[in-house]
């Protein structure tokens, strides 16, 4: 594999966090982030994800794999220098339930999480500056 690109939701502030780690870690594969639902990955991907479909971490290596949700965030991991012996050890058979019920939990509440810690998506923040009253001298 020469490189994977990970689809993550734009729309989720915790998952565009998620991304700017995932940009600021040494990577052994180079990583591509894509917006799930932008115009560019419908063209590349076309029918990946369906109209309506979960919004779910995909991540797709040069050699036409597909990893979702759990493996998805697994091959993340395992893109990173300092992170591949993890996913080595989060992907065995012993622990994947586990991670798969925890990756799980994490999913169906990250809008939740999102507002618990403040990570407003770039879109909300964009639409609260453009609401906000500019500033008036005194």
């Amino acid at each position: 594999m020469r490189n994977l690109t990970v689809l993550y939701d734009a729309r989720c502030g915790f998952c565009v966090r998620c991304r700017e780690w995932l940009t600021q870690q040494a990577q052994l594969v180079p990583l591509e982030l894509l917006a799930l639902h932008s115009p560019e990955a419908e063209r590349r991907f076309p029918g990946l994800v369906p109209p309506g479909g979960r919004e779910e971490l995909l991540a797709v290596s040069d050699e036409g794999g597909v990893y979702r949700g759990t493996r998805a965030w697994i091959m993340c991991l395992w893109a990173l220098r300092e992170h591949r012996a993890w996913a080595r050890r989060l992907a065995h058979p012993l622990l994947l339930p586990f991670v798969r019920g925890s990756y799980a939990l994490l999913s169906q509440n990250r809008h939740t999480l999102s507002s618990w810690l403040g990570l407003a998506p770039p879109a909300e923040i964009a639409q609260a500056l453009s609401d906000a009253e500019p500033p008036r001298c005194a």
